[in-house]
């Protein structure tokens, strides 16, 4: 099957439909449902007519000055930076005409954003590639290009459910799919390897991270419990501190106990006279005078002796005697 560019007719619209990928052919419509848009669009589309795609550019700028709200307008503008090959600015144009409340109009935006959008990330993986000497060494390009290819993808798709009957768009949807399943195919191995190794090395990256997570929980955990155990064994110490202080103050009220006698208490207290003695014998007391007598003496004392024990007990018992 053979793919050629043709018209997409949106009738009472004027705006430039751009088809297909390869051999756009722009064409305006000029009729539009409101006059005023259809004479401030009218200058660009004769400029976009006649290939002057720079002054067409201009035209519509002016335009929106007026309408700068307008999706017609953002889309022929779009267009114009697409034919002078100015990516970047047809995506932004593009992107805001697809907020248009006409699905028709939607649909027609998103198509023409895939078709730039694929035209952008080309030109750019084939500098990369360049740059690289070689598709084999470019296998970062080669990621962001398939990326980028499937947001072409993304883009078509909303076409098509606007506009389920766009064979353009499906062609454009099938060829874009098997161009990344031969790039995928073109990978050498070696990339695919640091691929796996990047995926396995993210898997353990987040596998540590969770690993992370858990050690932080489980240690905040014990020092929760460490702080209520710490908190649990200061009141059970103040609790006993209370207790006997309280044991303290109950013994206090029974009675006071008896002090230990202090060294030197319970000992007889000096008379001054033997206070007196202490002193001239450097502490010690002095001894009382002797009385010495003849064994003569002794004797004739206790020869006495026999004589007045009787009399003694006579008057004892008399005394009893008389006490009775």
């Amino acid at each position: 099957m053979s793919r050629k560019s043709h018209l997409l007719e949106f009738p009472n619209l004027g705006w430039i439909a751009l088809l297909g990928i390869i051999g756009i052919i722009p064409l305006p419509v000029p009729v539009l449902a409101n006059p005023f848009q259809r004479d401030i669009a009218q200058p660009g589309n004769e400029a976009f007519q006649t290939e002057d795609y720079e002054t067409a550019t201009s035209e519509y700028l002016k335009a929106q000055d007026l309408e700068p709200l307008s999706a017609e307008l953002h889309f022929n503008l779009g267009s114009a930076h697409y034919r002078q090959e100015e990516y970047e600015q047809a995506i932004e144009s593009f992107q805001s005409a697809t907020q248009a409340d006409d699905q028709n109009m939607a649909g027609a935006a998103h198509y023409n954003l895939g078709n730039a959008r694929y035209k952008s990330s080309k030109r750019d993986y084939e500098a990369a590639v360049a740059s690289a000497g070689g598709e084999g060494a470019a296998g970062a390009a080669v990621q962001d290009y398939v990326k980028k290819l499937e947001e072409c993808i993304k883009d078509f798709e909303e076409t098509l459910k606007r506009i389920p009957e766009d064979e353009n768009a499906k062609y454009n949807l099938e060829m874009i799919r098997r161009e990344i399943k031969n790039l995928m195919r073109r990978q050498p191995p070696q990339d695919q390897d640091q691929q796996n190794q990047q995926q396995q090395d993210q898997e353990q990256e987040q596998e540590e991270q969770s690993e992370q997570q858990q050690s932080e929980q489980q240690s905040g955990q014990e020092e929760e419990q460490n702080e209520e155990q710490s908190e649990d064994s200061e009141q059970q110490n103040e609790q006993e501190q209370q207790e006997q202080q309280q044991a303290q103050q109950e013994e206090g009220e029974e009675g006071t106990p008896t002090p230990e006698p202090q060294p030197g208490e319970g000992e007889p207290t000096p008379t001054p006279a033997q206070g007196a003695e202490m002193k001239e014998g450097e502490g010690q007391p002095t001894p009382a005078p002797t009385l010495s007598i003849s064994e003569e003496m002794a004797q004739n004392l206790l020869d006495n002796l026999p004589e007045q024990r009787p009399r003694t007990r006579q008057q004892r018992q008399r005394k009893v005697e008389k006490d009775w």
